[in-house]
């Protein structure tokens, strides 16, 4: 090959090789990635942008599906932070999915009206960095209605706190106070764990609206100064108190309170309270009237104020928050009227007659007649008019209830009859234990009514085993059966 040919040659190798690395045409930029489209009828118009260096256009896409996300939600006005509640947050991470799983996958959108109309990469020719650019459509209407429902969700925590807030202020304006502490306590709860600004300061002020309203209310008693009443026998007035804000004569009454209503009955030896549920009238007022009491002695009637469910939402305040809710827990543990009343017994005006006997333990009569002396004692004590029957021990043994009255009818308008037997005797050491059971009834004698029936044990100790049955018999009539029936006896 001649030096010309071969030089020839040379240049057309030389040429294609430089054709081949000459890069392809950049596509012009769409007009739209340097100025958003302005919204039309139908659509508002949104682009999304981002580079990476590397040149990995996925990368790139990611990115710009994230900035496209951020000028949709500066539309729709929403701000996530710190204080942003878990709900709001959930709905606005399904959102955001949704339209970035769109950008991204080139999917179908699950957002109504939200679709992507075109994409734009840029390379640089000198370095490996490219830019995308994503252009998406928003149907208008749709558009709105997101807004509409993201910012109902962001409201929703708001309105849990100024929603009660507002009512519990239009509740002390027309002087239903009790109905005002329960808003402003609901209102107070949903500040402290409601993750919105100021949550601190709507909890205490809430508080302090309730604390208020409590302190203008308190209870009067509209009733007699001491109720009395006789045991079985229905009380002859009810107990009445109101609810008032205010003072004097003139205060208001505040209606539609819920009340807890206790008092005393009796439960074996014990007074025992019960409480019943009631809600003040129209002028604030309660007429209260208990079942005929079945004790004898002093006892008290409470009304309080029932706040109960609002002291279980105080439960659900935060520990740092522990200072506000026992503050009210006192406030509202303070709002009750105890009313003293005083129940007696009729019977110490009654003639009765005891008839009482005691017996080993194998059913035989012992004299003496212990049990009897000790209940008589108990009951002349208190001014009872009580007497030895003098019927037949064998009589009274038998515990026939037909002859035992029938023996009696006419020297007594009642009669107390039963028998103690020896239940056991032990020993410990030098001292003797005794147990002895005794039963006893009493009739009223001119209609044969039980008025009165009951089993008590008695335990006594000694020295010797006579002495501790002895005890225990004594310890029986006087304090087991005397002084049950002093409390029970109509």
């Amino acid at each position: 090959m001649n030096r010309r040919l071969f030089c020839a040659l040379a240049a057309i190798m030389a040429l294609v090789v430089s054709c081949a690395t000459v890069p392809a045409a950049q596509p012009k930029a769409p007009a739209w990635t340097s100025a958003i489209p302005a919204p039309d009828a139908n659509n508002t118009y949104f682009v999304g942008y981002a580079s990476d260096p590397g040149g990995d256009v996925t990368k790139a896409t990611t990115a710009a599906a994230n900035n496209l996300l951020s000028s949709i939600m500066q539309y729709i006005g929403v701000k996530v932070s710190v204080n942003t509640s878990a709900t709001a947050k959930a709905t606005l991470d399904t959102y955001s999915a949704n339209i970035t799983s769109t950008v991204t996958q080139s999917s179908t959108s699950q957002l109504a009206g939200f679709s992507i109309r075109d994409r734009y990469v840029w390379r640089d020719g000198k370095s490996p960095q490219v830019v995308v650019y994503v252009l998406a459509a928003y149907a208008t209407a749709d558009l709105d209605k997101e807004k509409a429902r993201i910012a109902a969700v962001f409201q929703e925590k708001l309105d849990a706190v100024a929603k009660p807030e507002a009512e519990g202020r239009a509740l002390l304006a027309s002087g239903r106070y009790y109905d005002a502490v329960r808003k402003f306590i609901e209102a107070a709860v949903a500040a402290s764990g409601a993750e919105i600004d100021n949550a601190d300061i709507k909890m205490e002020r809430n508080v302090n609206e309730a604390r208020t309203a409590l302190s203008k209310i308190h209870f009067v008693d509209t009733g007699a100064s001491l109720v009395k009443a006789l045991v079985a026998q229905p009380f002859a007035t009810p107990f009445t108190v109101r609810l008032v804000a205010g003072e004097g004569a003139s205060a208001q009454g505040v209606p539609g309170a819920a009340l807890k209503v206790s008092y005393q009955r009796r439960q074996g030896t014990r007074l025992l309270s019960r409480t019943e549920s009631a809600v003040t009238g129209a002028d604030g007022g309660l007429s209260f009237l208990p079942p005929p009491p079945d004790f004898v002695g002093k006892a008290k009637l409470t009304v309080r104020l029932d706040l109960q469910s609002s002291i279980d939402l105080l439960d659900q305040l935060p520990s740092q928050f522990g200072a506000y809710r026992d503050s009210l827990e006192q406030d509202i543990g303070a709002k009750y009227i105890e009313i003293p009343y005083e129940v007696s017994s009729n019977a110490r005006n009654v003639s009765m007659g005891i008839a009482f006997v005691d017996a080993d333990s194998s059913g035989a009569l012992l004299p003496g007649g212990t049990t009897q002396t000790g209940l008589l004692e108990a009951l002349t004590r208190q001014q009872f008019k009580v007497r030895g029957a003098d019927l037949s021990p064998a009589l009274v043994l038998s515990m026939d209830d037909a002859a035992i009255q029938a023996a009696a009818a006419g020297k007594f308008q009642r009669l107390a009859y039963g028998v103690a037997r020896v239940a056991s005797v032990s020993q410990d050491g030098s001292t003797f234990i005794a147990t002895v059971r005794g039963a006893l009834k009493v009739v009223d004698l001119s209609n044969g009514a039980v008025l009165y029936s009951a089993e008590k044990v008695g335990t006594g100790l000694g020295s010797d085993k006579t002495s501790a049955v002895q005890a225990a018999f004594t310890q029986l009539g006087r304090k087991a059966l005397g002084d049950d029936l002093l409390s029970t006896l109509p």
